[in-house]
């Protein structure tokens, strides 16, 4: 989201709003550590661009803010050998960024495609945001390729969107409708060498990625947790829910959490269980409102899942000393 409320308010729009519009805390703006829901951020571009009246909001995003909001991302970029192994690492650790799409690339005898895809019903409302990401990745090829490289081709699935010049961002070769979205090169382009290689880096990074980021998908799961943290509140925060706000199918979310060992119903669990406690601890809402905070049907339920957790009821927990409250993970 960086660079993103900025350009709201020099549009004349309150960033503020349209963030609560889709359903994101405007003090996310803030907090560039934090998982957001990618669905929301989509909703947010296209609701800045109807509320601004800004058809190229998405463009006007992309040429605002530079590289450096993808993290270690740009950096596998800048010290890779060439295109290829930038495109590649890419594909490979993308989800420590977003976990909302995927990035393919395909190579044929003359040609490459950098393609993103995403699930249908996230796509529907996605066009400012691939306008934003299809300029992103042709600067990204503009580190091997030089300031004023321009792909074969641009392919969007949507329609061209009324009165934005896509000429000064995307020359001539911009096809909407396309089968897909993403940017054509020729293949002979991936193999540029890179002018700032630098391999001793660029493998530090890929291992910082490996056990830093991505390890044991900690990545993913600490997305869901943050998704929970949010959305079990508001009574809606099923397994279908939570997929659909991470950007993909409910049997995809279920199979990465269980490559990494973990499953939705422990991560709900472990969450409602640290949600009690910091309840208990910090408010005097009674149990009957707390359960129902929590998503049980009823105080029976919600003090026989804390039983299970602590081998106590909540009132016997609350007697405790606070160094006893404490002792676990908030």
């Amino acid at each position: 989201m960086q660079g993103f409320g900025d350009l709201v308010a020099k549009l004349g729009a309150d960033p503020s709003a349209i963030l609560g519009r889709a359903g994101l805390d405007p003090d996310v703006l803030s907090r560039s550590d934090e998982w957001v829901s990618f669905r929301s951020v989509v909703i947010a571009y296209e609701t800045a661009a109807l509320a601004t009246n800004s058809g190229n909001f998405g463009i006007q995003l992309a040429g605002r803010r530079d590289l450096s909001f993808m993290g270690p991302m740009v950096l596998i970029f800048k010290y890779s050998k060439n295109l290829e192994q930038g495109l590649s690492s890419c594909i490979k650790y993308v989800r420590a960024h977003n976990t909302g799409y995927t990035p393919i690339l395909e190579v044929g005898r003359e040609t490459a495609s950098w393609q993103i895809r995403m699930d249908e019903r996230l796509r529907a409302h996605a066009d400012q945001w691939i306008e934003e990401s299809l300029l992103t990745a042709i600067n990204l090829t503009r580190i091997f390729l030089g300031e004023s490289y321009l792909p074969q081709a641009v392919y969007c699935k949507h329609a061209q969107i009324e009165g934005t010049d896509y000429q000064k961002s995307f020359g001539n070769a911009i096809e909407f409708r396309a089968p897909f979205d993403g940017i054509i090169l020729n293949r002979e382009d991936l193999k540029s060498p890179n002018p700032v290689d630098d391999q001793e880096l660029y493998r530090f990074l890929l291992e910082y990625l490996d056990s830093r980021v991505l390890r044991a998908g900690e990545d993913l799961s600490a997305a869901v947790r943050s998704l929970l943290l949010k959305l079990i509140p508001t009574g809606k925060f099923s397994v279908n829910v939570l997929a659909d706000q991470l950007g993909m199918h409910r049997r995809t979310l279920q199979r990465r959490l269980s490559d990494a060992g973990l499953s939705y119903a422990e991560l709900l669990d472990d969450c409602r269980s640290r949600m009690a406690r910091r309840y208990l601890l910090s408010s005097n809402l009674p149990m009957s409102n707390l359960a129902h905070m929590l998503g049980y049907s009823d105080q029976s339920a919600f003090n026989h899942a804390f039983r299970r957790w602590h081998g106590m009821t909540p009132h016997q927990w609350c007697e405790q000393p606070l160094e006893q409250q404490t002792k676990d993970p908030l």
